[in-house]
């Protein structure tokens, strides 16, 4: 069957966070939906990829691209963050070609029945992990054949109505995978968000499925993804990343895995895998700081990684244990960044603004602490936690509310009972990055990388220019001017 799996148009860096220059904010490569076409053509399938926020086109340039692969199905995938998008793509596929039109990603895993009820033109949509499901979707389509026996997904029936199958339980070993289809994509088209990756090309991989610790408050692994924790063996993780480079011509890999260090053995087995065959590629990956310490660092970077990522949120002991629910205290904090310098491995530190019962006072302790432990890179971000999460439960908001606050990032859509208005949460976020970015002893630091450091020096200037796009006055913003704010107070 000839299917073509399409990443409806949407710009990131405008809609997002209103920057003026396009390509100053990377488009990621699809990943959950190459993992999808490499599984489909493993079974034997014609796979046809169209990422438009990669190729910078718009809708009715993707229809004419579908025209020249005379699809026999269309799969759509798309996160709560461009539904929109996704759902008016979906209308105009199944008006341009008489086939199935089907969906998958974050958003109708979340949303799987109102996926179908709010747009008729989508003939199903695939809830949780698709791999498996996308083939035998694909193939009951093929055959003609009855959809209520397919796990994990929503079907329109004959009459109309709406049908949902039972979740489907992963039978496949993550070892026994495919590697994503990245030849389906034009690598050559994705740029490096700031200060993340130092070589180009660089991808997205994942070597786990869910969460080991999944107890944070505002994290969907919390409630969606116990028990279900797994991963792959150390040896085949490596051979995977060293088929990047000999297939891909790929330099550097971006671990999306939520917690990249579970265990000593692994981590120690998978960097000592890729000492073995003498890794030419350079990594980055997230890292809880109760998990890491000194001796897994340097294993690390003789592995060459180059950089981790750390779930900070808010700098208060606290906060962090009773609205967060993490393992994480601010010396454990600390503790991290001081043996991933060590290694030299740097580290950019998660933040949150916003977050329920904390105040602008936290935040500014949190800055204040975060640049006593010389941390090298501080990201904020506006608190909306995502369905699912214990937290959004709390809000009660539905799929249409959750559309709406994403909308623009440097926006707030929450305020806290400590705060005046939502005016109050966003002066609160940006002087947050202007406190960091501007403290002499942060400038310092990051003055002596820039000039000893040619690859440093690029990412600094690329991160600086981004900042000051992302917030230059509203006059200059149209999508700032334009956004519908929305006070959404937890009682």
């Amino acid at each position: 069957m000839r299917v073509s799996l399409v990443v409806p148009p949407f710009d990131y860096g405008r809609m997002l966070y209103g920057l003026m220059n396009r390509r100053a904010f990377h488009n990621a490569v699809p990943l959950g939906i190459l993992n999808v076409g490499a599984c489909l053509r493993e079974a034997g399938h014609e796979v046809h990829l169209l990422d438009a926020p990669g190729m910078g086109i718009d809708e009715a340039a993707v229809v004419g691209e579908l025209r020249k692969f005379r699809p026999d199905a269309i799969g759509v995938t798309s996160t709560s963050i461009i539904w929109e998008s996704a759902t008016s793509m979906c209308t105009a596929l199944k008006q341009a070609f008489d086939v199935p039109v089907f969906v998958g990603g974050p958003h109708p895993s979340l949303y799987p029945e109102w996926c179908l009820e709010t747009n008729p033109s989508i003939d199903a949509s695939c809830y949780g992990e698709g791999e498996e499901t996308g083939v035998e979707l694909v193939e009951a389509l093929e055959k003609g054949a009855p959809l209520q026996g397919i796990p994990g997904i929503c079907y329109r029936g004959e009459d109309g109505t709406i049908h949902k199958n039972q979740p489907r339980i992963a039978k496949r070993e993550l070892d026994s995978m495919p590697l994503p289809a990245y030849d389906l994509a034009d690598l050559s088209l994705y740029s490096a968000p700031p200060m993340r990756v130092r070589h180009m090309p660089a991808v997205y991989m994942e070597m786990f499925r869910g969460c080991a610790y999944a107890k944070c408050s505002y994290c969907t692994s919390a409630s969606g993804l116990k028990n279900r924790y797994r991963r792959h063996s150390p040896e085949v993780a490596a051979e995977k990343v060293m088929a990047m480079h000999q297939r891909f011509g790929v330099q550097e890999v971006a671990f999306v895995d939520d917690d990249f260090v579970v265990g000593k053995d692994w981590i120690y087995n998978f960097c000592g895998e890729l000492r073995k065959r003498g890794n030419p590629i350079s990594w980055s990956c997230y890292v809880r700081a109760s998990q890491v310490d000194e001796s897994i660092f340097q294993a690390m970077a003789a592995a060459r990684c180059h950089q981790v990522l750390v779930g900070m949120e808010v700098l208060d002991n606290e906060l962090l244990r009773t609205e967060l629910i993490k393992d994480l205290t601010v010396a454990s904090a600390g503790a991290c960044i001081r043996a991933a310098h060590k290694a030299n491995i740097s580290v950019i530190g998660l933040f949150m603004v916003g977050v329920k019962n904390t105040s602008p006072d936290s935040v500014e302790v949190t800055v204040d602490t975060a640049l006593a432990q010389e941390l090298d890179i501080a990201v904020f971000s506006l608190y909306r936690p995502p369905p699912g999460s214990p937290a959004y439960a709390e809000l009660g908001w539905g799929p249409q509310d959750y559309i709406d606050c994403f909308k623009l990032q440097k926006q707030a859509v929450y305020v806290p009972d400590t705060y005046n208005d939502l005016s109050h949460v966003e002066e609160t976020f940006r002087r947050a990055y202007r406190r960091f970015y501007t403290d002499p002893g942060y400038v310092g630091r990051t003055a002596r990388k820039f000039f000893s450091d040619p690859i440093a020096a690029r990412n600094i200037a690329k991160g600086a220019m981004t900042l000051a796009d992302q917030f230059r006055p509203k006059f200059l913003n149209p999508a700032a001017a334009e956004h519908d704010k929305k006070v959404l107070r937890v009682q």
